[in-house]
């Protein structure tokens, strides 16, 4: 697959779509009424048997493919390891590497030396990094579709619906996650589709510790 590459403002834009949960102002916790979407009960149990599946992940070792409606797209290696372990290693020339640590998510920029932190658990990735999913929990389902053995399941998070949704797309049989999308408050879409999926696999600790190149910048 051959992609045009991201120009760098498209690039960022794009990257941080992935961060789109990321909360801005503080809400009351009453100002949005979030309805899950009405399922059959054949989709309920889809919907179920799909979340004990993903809860039987505690690490993931995968290739992807990064796509953005700013057009253009990325390329590289992800890995997981729940809860709140993760990595976004971008092949060149893409400069930017992603590093959740359990409790901050890193974007580095390492062409410019620039570092962006969130807390992980509000971010997308960190929706799917967590120790357990739970639908209609913290996360509302507000879209549902199975067709053509494949699942697709749209979430908002209950407290900041406004701030964006992460799609999650599974294969029936056998189940497992191809890509995921995340759509922006002000609409911008990325996906990121996996590919040579390693599940349950060792992952290496050090793959999620942060090199700071900040501190390396403090005077002594």
């Amino acid at each position: 697959m051959t992609f045009s590459f991201l120009t760098r403002p498209a690039l960022i834009f794009s990257l941080l779509a992935l961060l789109a949960f990321a909360p801005a102002l503080a809400q009351e916790d009453d100002a949005f009424n979030v309805t899950p979407v009405a399922l059959s009960e054949e989709d309920r149990a889809w919907l179920t048997r799909t979340q004990d599946y993903f809860n039987t992940i505690h690490s993931i070792r995968a290739g992807f493919f990064q796509t953005s409606s700013e057009g253009g797209g990325a390329e590289g290696v992800f890995y997981l390891r729940r809860p709140g372990r993760l990595r976004v290693e971008y092949l060149p020339p893409t400069p930017v590497l992603i590093v959740g640590d359990g409790i901050f998510l890193h974007f580095h920029d390492t062409e410019l030396g620039q570092v962006s932190d969130w807390p992980i658990f509000d971010t997308p990735l960190g929706a799917i990094s967590g120790d357990k999913l739970e639908f209609n929990e913290d996360l509302i389902v507000t879209e549902f579709r199975r067709r053509s053995g494949a699942l697709a399941i749209t979430l908002v998070k209950r407290e900041d619906p406004e701030l964006g949704s992460l799609t999650l797309f599974f294969s029936e049989a056998p189940m497992e996650l191809k890509q995921w999308k995340v759509v922006d408050a002000q609409g911008l879409m990325t996906t990121v589709a996996l590919f040579n999926i390693e599940t349950n696999v060792e992952l290496d600790a050090k793959l999620f510790v942060f090199d700071d190149p900040r501190e390396e910048r403090e005077p002594r």
